[in-house]
C-alpha cells in the first residue's frame, strides 16, 4: 500500500463512526490482497508475503472486536478463521492459497457493512479530532501533497 493510499485511509478513518471504520477495514484488506496477486504475478514473493500478512493482521483485527452478545458475530468469526487459515498459508507456502475466495468474501462483507453504515448515524468515533486540509506545496523536489490541521 503507497504512502498516499495509508493517508487517505487514515483520514477517513478520523472521520467515520464505527460501522464506517469497519467497512474501511475491509477495504484494507481487499486492497492488501489485490496487491498481493500483483505481486506474486510479478514473482514478488517478498511483497506478497509482506501484503498477505498485512492483510492478516486486518482480519485478526476484526475478529477481535466482535461482540458476542449478537448471534451474527459467530458467524463472522467463522468467516474471519476461513480468512485467517487461507491467509496463513499463503504466508508460510509463499503462494496463493485461497486468496481469491478471501477477497471475495472480503467484498461481499464490505458491501454488506456498506448498507447497514447508511444506517448507522451514529458520530465519528474520534469527536476532538481537527479539520484536516489537504494542500499542493513546492519544494526542492517539485510539487508534493502536505496535510496541515487547523
Amino acid at each position: 500500500m503507497t504512502k498516499e493510499e495509508i493517508n487517505q485511509f487514515s483520514m477517513r478513518i478520523s472521520q467515520s463512526n464505527r460501522t464506517q471504520i469497519v467497512v474501511i477495514t475491509y477495504e484494507i484488506i481487499i486492497n492488501y490482497l489485490d496487491s498481493a496477486r500483483k505481486s506474486i504475478d510479478n514473482s514478488n514473493v517478498t511483497d506478497f508475503v509482506r501484503d498477505v500478512r498485512k492483510a492478516r493482521q486486518f482480519v485478526n483485527e476484526l475478529s477481535s472486536v466482535l461482540d458476542f452478545r449478537y448471534k451474527i458475530s459467530f458467524e463472522l468469526m467463522n468467516l474471519y478463521m476461513f480468512a485467517n487459515e487461507c491467509l496463513l498459508k499463503s504466508e508460510l507456502r509463499r503462494e496463493d492459497v485461497n486468496i481469491e475466495a478471501v477477497r471475495d468474501m472480503m467484498v461481499k462483507l464490505r458491501d454488506s457493512f456498506e448498507t447497514v453504515s447508511k444506517q448507522d448515524n451514529s458520530k465519528p468515533v474520534m469527536q476532538a479530532r481537527e479539520k484536516v486540509y489537504e494542500g499542493l506545496t513546492y519544494g526542492k523536489n517539485g510539487m508534493g501533497t502536505v496535510m496541515v490541521s487547523k
